[in-house]
């Protein structure tokens, strides 16, 4: 009998975590970003890419040659699936808020851990797959530097498609036994039809 109440118990605790992690609707970033370095690739999208750094301003145009191209360019935000990963998901909390600076809906999702990602916010209209920004505030720590970055991702609808048209890395990383570095990158993107 007592073999039979442990198994319940044990059965019923499993079914109970594996709903947990189901149950974390968490937005898939990988496949996101695979979307656009094919689409931006495919229409040989244009990016002008202004960096501010240490009051510097340098500006740059040019057509990545390539998906491999768009991918390096698109990297840091595809890092962002690390909400995704098993041992991260059930830490977030995902909540259902509205924009009170625009029409929006956001799913945010939020950690009070020490997690690279502290929070991700997904702004959409309407429906989640209409989705026009995608923020993030990504931290990284190893041996060398600490660094915090605030991420950024415009979309618009384009031909029933989301469409990135412009991002935003905006930080700066303190290096051990060393200076800080303040920086700005926003790439602009634009394609013809």
């Amino acid at each position: 009998m007592l073999r039979i109440v442990t198994l319940c118990f044990f059965i019923g605790l499993c079914m109970s975590c594996s709903r947990k992690e189901k149950k974390g609707n968490l937005y898939a970033i990988d496949s996101l970003v695979i979307a656009q370095v094919k689409f931006l690739s495919e229409k040989k999208a244009k990016l002008t890419k202004v960096t501010l750094l240490e009051g510097k301003e340098d500006k740059v145009s040019f057509t990545p040659k390539d998906s491999a191209a768009w991918t390096n360019e698109l990297e840091i935000f595809a890092m962002l699936d690390m909400i995704n990963k098993p041992t991260n998901m059930g830490y977030y909390q995902a909540d259902d808020l509205s924009d009170i600076r625009s029409n929006l809906s956001v799913k945010a999702f939020s950690t009070k851990e020490e997690l690279p990602i502290k929070y991700l916010r997904v702004y959409y209209h309407q429906d989640i797959s209409k989705l026009r920004k995608l923020e993030a505030e990504f931290n990284e720590l190893n041996s060398l530097y600490k660094s915090a970055r605030m991420l950024t991702m415009e979309f618009q609808q384009m031909d029933n498609k989301v469409v990135l048209t412009s991002y935003e890395i905006a930080g700066g990383q303190k290096m051990f036994l060393g200076d800080s570095v303040q920086y700005n990158i926003k790439g602009i993107l634009s394609i013809s039809n």
